[in-house]
């Protein structure tokens, strides 16, 4: 073998989390190694640990400095829209005017446009306007999701479904709201306001039939007006029709409380971003956020990728996460909350007297607490030596799971 690339190599996809666990680019370095070949890790957004690493090691870095097609050297023009200013959006309640004239004049050019938002469904809330009840999955507490297309509340974690109340179980009243929207609503939306255009959604609630990889020379051939999905369209797709790139809430993935959440963020908006100003034409960008003075949004529209590393990494070091430590997450499933906890305290003292070399956070609820009826406690556990992390994992107690270098600790 004589060369091994691992293209888009921050993908999160490339950790198996279930058995066989591996990480395809310790795979792809192992492999390398053994047949001395070298290897490449191909992304326009590396991971920050990849790239220190490779810095501090004085690994070569190729940076690309122009695009494949030279039909034309102009950037995607960009626009910040400031979602908290309502008198922004008279026409629709979530697309903003800028953003609507822009699909218009993208129609009347033969031009797509790109409608991003990485939430799923219809509707992401629904609750009581009076009494505060709020539908969840009697399996897992997390809230259920409005499908508008079949009607039904589901459950993305365990897939449980639901008819919609016609009134509030617990309170009878008439008013059950559905707030927060998905990509079905955007779907519906720019159907509303564009009746004549061709409107297809791009996301895993799709249909086998319906997925793109099923009709990408379609949509490629300009067979579709506006393509509405999540994080799937962000993907490396190249769509020489592609005009308008709107971003419909860019915040989405930024306050989920976890280290690698500002990562996930300037690696998807770069990415979607990224689908216009690729040398076939002229292309516009339009970003609608609660956060328009957000340095992490100053660095992806610049595409300042120094800026948002070097800010990264200083948070990292203060709060020891990777690449200044190695982490393994911890976790334990029980009938109840109480019998979690208290196997994960046990845990936690057990491991305090073992004269490890390591710091133990938690125990805590997962993030995701309750999981097809069982509740889920976690510990972190963080060692400047990988090796004390895997000594922790032999002598694991039965009834305990590991994720030794985990992409994100949610």
């Amino acid at each position: 073998m004589g060369l091994i690339v691992v293209d888009e190599s921050h993908e999160t996809a490339y950790k198996q989390d279930q058995a066989p666990y591996y990480h395809a680019s310790n795979v792809a370095a192992k492999l390398a190694s053994l047949h001395s070949a070298p290897l490449v890790l191909g992304s326009a957004t590396p991971l920050v640990t990849d790239y220190y690493v490779a810095s501090a090691k004085g690994r070569p870095i190729v940076r690309m400095t122009q695009t494949a097609s030279k039909a034309t050297e102009s950037n995607a023009h960009l626009n910040v829209v400031d979602l908290k200013n309502r008198s922004l959006f008279s026409k629709s309640g979530f697309l903003s005017d800028i953003l609507v004239r822009s699909v218009q004049e993208a129609l009347q050019n033969g031009e797509q446009s790109l409608l991003f938002l990485n939430r799923r469904g219809t509707a992401r809330i629904i609750f009581c306007e009076k009494c505060g009840w709020q539908a969840a999955c009697p399996h897992c507490d997390l809230p259920l999701v409005y499908h508008g297309d079949v009607h039904l509340m589901r459950c993305h974690s365990c897939d449980f479904r639901a008819s919609v109340p016609n009134s509030c179980p617990e309170c009878r009243h008439a008013a059950v709201i559905f707030k927060s929207i998905g990509t079905k609503a955007v779907a519906e939306e720019a159907q509303r306001l564009f009746p004549e255009a061709r409107v297809q959604r791009v996301d895993t609630d799709n249909k086998k039939t319906e997925r793109i990889e099923h009709h990408y020379d379609a949509v490629r051939d300009g067979a579709v007006d506006i393509i509405v999905g999540t994080q799937t369209l962000a993907k490396g797709l190249d769509l020489p029709k592609l005009g308008l790139v709107g971003v419909v809430i860019a915040d989405t993935s930024l306050y989920f409380p976890d280290f690698t959440a500002q990562e996930r963020t300037y690696q998807l908006l770069s990415q979607v971003i990224g689908r216009v100003g690729r040398g076939h034409r002229e292309g516009k960008a339009i970003v609608q956020t609660y956060a328009p003075d957000s340095p992490l949004l100053k660095a992806i529209l610049e595409k300042d990728w120094p800026s948002f590393y070097n800010t990264e990494l200083d948070e990292r070091r203060m709060f020891r996460f990777p690449p200044f430590c190695y982490l393994l997450k911890l976790s334990c499933k029980r009938a109840t909350s109480a019998g979690a906890m208290r196997a994960a305290q046990d845990l936690a003292r057990q491991l305090q007297s073992s004269n490890k070399q390591i710091v133990i956070e938690g125990p805590t609820p997962s993030f995701h607490e309750k999981v097809q009826n069982k509740f889920v406690w976690q510990l972190i556990i963080k060692a400047k030596r990988r090796a004390d992390l895997t000594v922790i994992i032999q002598e694991l107690p039965s009834g305990w799971s590991y994720d030794i270098d985990p992409m994100n600790l949610l």
